[in-house]
């Protein structure tokens, strides 16, 4: 399955909404602008082209329609058809992928009260996909309403309803994408590495443990995460002796000890490497900052 990513922030933004009954004989008119249409078929079949790519849209199926691409009606429509359309705008150029390589586990850079602009991240919503629209009707249906009434308040509530759709047409995708072989072995050496963070780790363990090839298992938790596991199990350290700087009053080498790195200095160095400072530092920033 396809699915569209789009960078983020900013945070895609609400056009217009709509609902329309299409009668036998009506046909989709061809225009290609910098807009995204979703249509969202609750009845009928309607009959689109995007570029070189022709699609039967029918009850239940969600279509993307990407800015910058022709799109038209190749067929009229030979029942009646319902649907409702959402527009919105993009300023980042979308990239299509196959849905296989989503990796949910992939670690992103978490904002922190010193950051000064948000961490880029990605959004992921299905090209076209089959599914039971009752969870979608219910928002299309009050970005209807709010939109006809088109006051000056309304369009903070209506970019939020757009935030929540886009939500779940990205939920939707992902629940309908069965996870792949080595998705599944790399959430197995993630909760693995996660339950054992206070233990040292040989490869012949873990492959007795998981029943899995060591060198397989490192790299399916690179493909999905982007870290060995020797970066992930130091990652997750630091994660935890960031939140016992913060929430305890334990000195420096007992926390250390609490995630499992003896050796002080060898900690102190791995602290500052993956956050910038020594944790008596972030403890003090984290504390003093107002």
């Amino acid at each position: 399955m396809l699915a569209l990513q789009l960078t983020i922030p900013p945070l895609p933004q609400f056009i217009t909404v709509g609902y329309a009954t299409w009668r036998p004989g009506e046909i989709h008119f061809k225009r290609n602008f910098q807009v995204f249409d979703v249509l969202f078929i609750q009845k009928g079949t309607l009959f689109m082209t995007e570029e070189d790519i022709s699609y039967e849209i029918k009850a239940g199926n969600i279509l993307i329609l990407e800015a910058g691409k022709t799109h038209w009606g190749h067929q009229k429509c030979v029942e009646d058809t319902e649907i409702y359309w959402l527009h919105f705008i993009h300023p980042v150029p979308t990239v299509t992928i196959d849905t296989k390589q989503i990796t949910g586990s992939t670690i992103i850079k978490k904002g922190t009260d010193f950051d000064l602009a948000p961490a880029e991240q990605s959004m992921f919503l299905p090209k076209f996909i089959q599914t039971e629209l009752s969870s979608f009707i219910p928002t299309l249906q009050a970005m209807v309403a709010l939109h006809e009434k088109s006051s000056l308040l309304g369009a903070l509530p209506l970019n939020s309803l757009l935030a929540h759709l886009l939500t779940l047409l990205q939920n939707t995708l992902i629940e309908s994408s069965a996870p792949t072989r080595s998705s599944q072995h790399s959430k197995k050496i993630e909760s693995y590495l996660k339950e054992h963070l206070l233990q040292s780790h040989s490869s012949q363990q873990i492959e007795a443990e998981l029943g899995l090839n060591f060198d397989y298992l490192g790299r399916c938790l690179k493909k999905h995460t982007g870290m060995s596991p020797t970066q992930y199990l130091q990652y997750q350290r630091v994660e935890k002796a960031k939140s016992l700087l913060l929430y305890s009053n334990d000195t420096v080498p007992y926390i250390a000890e609490q995630v499992g790195i003896i050796d002080y200095n060898y900690f102190i160095r791995l602290f500052r490497k993956q956050t910038g400072l020594t944790p008596g530092a972030y403890r003090q920033k984290k504390q003093s900052y107002v």
